[in-house]
């Protein structure tokens, strides 16, 4: 798996502690079955079910089956008034 952070999202997640979760999860929806992706900077309670994907800087740990997780997962940094971080699966916000 690919990692991609853009530069802002770098800045945001250095100053928090410099470590990304992201999480998949499935869900059901009118068209069928997609996979949301879920990203913070706070180590959740499971926190040692994530297994570290891509560069060490910063430290991404994914949840998730990673024989079917995304080719490229891109983190970037959206917002204007409340910054928050974004992660995309092969460049969407979820896989069908």
């Amino acid at each position: 798996m690919e990692v991609v952070v853009s530069p802002e999202a770098r800045e945001f997640v250095d100053a928090r502690g410099g470590a990304l979760y992201v999480r998949s999860h499935g869900h059901r929806c009118c068209a069928g079955p997609i996979t949301l992706l879920d990203v913070t900077t706070q180590a959740p309670p499971d926190a040692g079910t994530f297994a570290p994907v891509g560069a060490a800087d910063p430290t991404v740990r994914y949840r998730g089956d990673p024989a079917e997780g995304p080719h490229v997962l891109t983190i970037e940094l959206r917002g204007i008034l409340r910054r928050r971080l974004r992660a995309y699966w092969d460049g969407c916000a979820y896989k069908p």
